[in-house]
């Protein structure tokens, strides 16, 4: 009896709504400093959580802004990818912002800044819930894109490693992912791999990307029928600690992130595990075909996941079970088999 009202207690001090009142005086206090920004809301993030996952916090600002008609001035400091004093602007450090204030730097600098750490302190949650990639993919693109130097180490990257419209991007996640997301085994998401290749013979290559050592040592050795080309990261995790907990620099964390996302988006197809970077290759690149082979679990069916699985579960209408045994997935799941689409394959994004 005990042990179950000390779990409830648990379960209460995890919830959303229990978060949202504790931070309801500090959220209507934020939300009336903004307003007399007069028209500009002027946020800088402080998270320790991933690199998308903070994206997700600007993708939700965007959102908020373009629904008040609003002019958004978004920073990112400290966390795990700046610097401990918070004196560098991360987010500016990777993306160019394609719709700056007007004001002149004076102006600026007289504006009213709120730090917030997740969306909890903003109150957004709600447009987490209410995003659809379309959208999101044209609001961000038409506020950010990656810095030129970025961009150039991705044509690369491509080039060198022939990754295109014909090759198949892989992705997955493993580490600490296990607890927001169902998992798979190596070998079952393998052959979900092969039967993507042959339902398609139009990929002739494939591009892998794991934050894990192991994943990759054994998706090498499997021995499929075209080429293997593994991401050439060198910060990985470190045992089940993901890699921005690995004592890795930060920024280079975040610019490898950025540069594996960005990879997966130049594929012609992706199949992947849930995971915020390879999904959002999919706002990168709104054309991209994806697979997510299982799903996030019910406490934490984020976007852009939760999208991707819906529109995936409605297309196949009915699910179909490929051939693997019983004990691969941890869920009560069914995994999908891949179905090739018709139409020419996406071109590459041109960011």
């Amino acid at each position: 009896m005990f042990r179950n009202l000390t779990e409830f207690a648990r379960q209460v001090r995890r919830s959303e709504d229990f978060k949202n009142a504790l931070n309801t005086p500090a959220r209507l206090s934020l939300h009336a400093k903004q307003r007399l920004n007069r028209g500009h809301f002027v946020i800088e993030i402080r998270a320790n959580s991933g690199f998308f996952s903070v994206m997700q916090i600007v993708l939700c600002i965007l959102l908020y802004c373009d629904e008040k008609r609003l002019t958004p001035v978004i920073s990112a400091r400290g966390g795990s990818y700046g610097d401990a004093q918070g004196k560098i602007d991360w987010l500016a450090e990777y993306f160019e912002d394609l719709a700056p204030s007007a004001l002149p730097d004076a102006a600026r600098a007289g504006l009213r800044t709120s730090i917030v750490r997740d969306l909890g302190d903003l109150g957004f949650r709600r447009y987490e819930a209410g995003l659809r990639l379309e959208r999101a993919s044209a609001l961000f693109l038409s506020n950010y894109r990656p810095r030129e130097s970025i961009r150039q180490e991705v044509a690369r990257i491509s080039e060198r490693l022939d990754i295109g419209a014909s090759t198949l991007g892989v992705h997955f996640r493993g580490t600490d992912k296990k607890f927001e997301a169902h998992t798979i085994d190596r070998s079952a998401f393998c052959r979900m791999v092969e039967k993507t290749l042959a339902d398609d013979h139009r990929l002739t290559n494939i591009f892998v990307s794991s934050d894990e050592q192991a994943f990759l040592d054994f998706f090498r050795k499997w021995g499929f029928t075209v080429p293997v080309n593994v991401a050439p990261a060198t910060l990985l995790a470190s045992g089940e600690k993901p890699v921005h907990f690995s004592g890795h620099s930060g920024l280079a964390i975040g610019r490898e992130a950025l540069v594996a996302s960005l990879l997966l988006a130049n594929c012609g197809h992706l199949i992947k595990t849930p995971s915020y970077l390879s999904g959002w290759s999919k706002i990168f690149n709104p054309s991209l075909r994806v697979r997510l082979v299982v799903p996030p679990r019910n406490n934490a069916f984020w976007f852009p996941d939760s999208q991707i699985w819906t529109e995936q579960a409605r297309r196949d209408h009915d699910l179909v079970m490929p051939e693997i045994e019983d004990a691969a997935f941890d869920s009560p799941f069914t995994a999908t088999a891949t179905t090739p689409n018709a139409g020419a394959l996406p071109r590459p994004i041109d960011l």
